[in-house]
């Protein structure tokens, strides 16, 4: 089977496109042919290219590399220059569709209902659309929505409670379309850093390193982390220390953050990494992951998090709750209760016995659940599935 894996602007190697690219190896793996259709100067593209898979570039206008909130905005002629990219953007993927001997598409989020949804309908081929985040269905983006279900022959999120982005009714009436899928990592490739057990002890360490994978915004809940910290009483503050991996990609936000640090005292405490390779590194150098996120699917890092046996402490949103078992597996605690996250945290540092323990479960849980090799095999079965209803239509 060939299938046609699009994916517009997707920034660096890291969440949505990391999460392509284990699909793309996982389905080659199975016999299928992967084509990996994205804009040409991205992470995804060369590192597909370096791997030897089939890829075609589909470089949008410049006015669609705009952040999906601001290609709704703007005046007339804006919208009509919105407008026009986007009739060039479809026609040019219908091409794609049909040099490339496709004969399933894959295409992700709403976006790219936006970019490829009328050559989707164009090309006449069955339509799997995968969707993890989403902005809130209202607007353009409910338009999006409506539009994606219909075209759509199936529909994959990643938990369960993820369609309810589009509301009860709408969900309701296209649920035989809908597949959830809980996404798996390499975990092969995580064995040689998993963390060591550590041993047995009632001794806490002088430090305390907490580590937090993620692109600094409102969405990932950095602020969140910064307002929970100083509520940590003096003497296991200054035994804990926080390290932010990830790019910004709101304006404003980082400053705000380092401001609202400065204000706490808490600047010589937390890190501002930026995008870093090395982060199963860090992984395996830290105490625990904390993810206070607003919205989220099954985020690669909790789960890679699990399989190298770092514990993990995560909100209540999104797939998080799905994944973790409060308690045993980690800890899901609310993003609405900052004293709340600081007893736990302050309650960890001086438990090491009970880090180790849950780090082993998390990391028992992670060789069962998440296997790459059986997630990417239900994939293909969507994708058969669709390609069956195709050919009956």
């Amino acid at each position: 089977m060939i299938i046609l894996l699009y994916l517009p602007t997707p920034g660096g190697l890291t969440g949505a496109p990391r999460r392509l690219f284990t699909l793309a190896r996982g389905l080659k793996r199975l016999g299928a042919t992967p084509i990996i259709a994205t804009e040409s100067d991205t992470d995804l593209y060369r590192t597909a290219q370096r791997e030897n898979f089939p890829t075609t570039s589909l470089d949008p206008p410049d006015i669609l590399k705009l952040r999906a909130g601001a290609l709704f905005g703007g005046g007339f002629l804006f919208r009509i220059r919105v407008a026009i990219g986007l009739l060039r953007q479809q026609y040019r993927f219908l091409k794609a569709v049909r040099a490339s001997g496709a004969e399933v598409v894959w295409i992700r989020a709403s976006k790219g209902i936006a970019f490829a949804g009328l050559g989707v309908l164009l090309s006449r081929k069955p339509l799997v659309w995968d969707i993890d985040f989403e902005l809130p269905s209202r607007g353009a983006v409910h338009i999006l929505h409506r539009l994606g279900l219909w075209l759509a022959t199936y529909v994959v999120f990643q938990h369960d409670a993820a369609p309810e982005i589009f509301g009860k009714a709408l969900a309701d009436r296209y649920r035989s379309k809908i597949r959830v899928l809980p996404p798996g990592i390499e975990l092969e490739a995580l064995q040689r850093l998993r963390k060591p057990h550590p041993e047995p002890t009632t001794a806490s360490k002088d430090a305390f390193h907490m580590l937090q994978v993620g692109t600094i915004c409102d969405r990932k809940n950095q602020a969140f982390l910064i307002e929970a910290l100083s509520k940590l009483p003096r003497e296991l503050l200054e035994r804990t220390t926080l390290s932010l991996v990830g790019g910004s990609e709101q304006a404003g936000y980082e400053s705000d953050l380092r401001r609202r640090l400065a204000a706490c005292g808490l600047d010589e405490r937390v890190f501002f990494l930026g995008w870093r390779d090395d982060v199963h590194s860090l992984m395996r150098d830290s105490d625990l992951l904390v993810m206070p996120s607003k919205d989220e699917g099954v985020p690669n890092a909790v789960q890679e998090a699990m399989a190298l046996g770092l514990p993990v402490l995560g909100s209540d949103r999104g797939g998080i709750p799905e994944i973790l078992d409060h308690g045993r597996t980690g800890w899901v605690l609310p993003i609405d209760d900052p004293a709340c996250w600081a007893e736990v945290i302050g309650r960890l540092v001086n438990e090491p016995e009970t880090l180790a323990c849950v780090a082993d479960r998390a990391r028992s849980h992670a060789e069962i659940h998440f296997s790459n090799d059986a997630w990417c095999a239900r994939y293909l079965q969507v994708l058969d599935e669709a390609l069956v209803q195709g050919k009956d239509r």
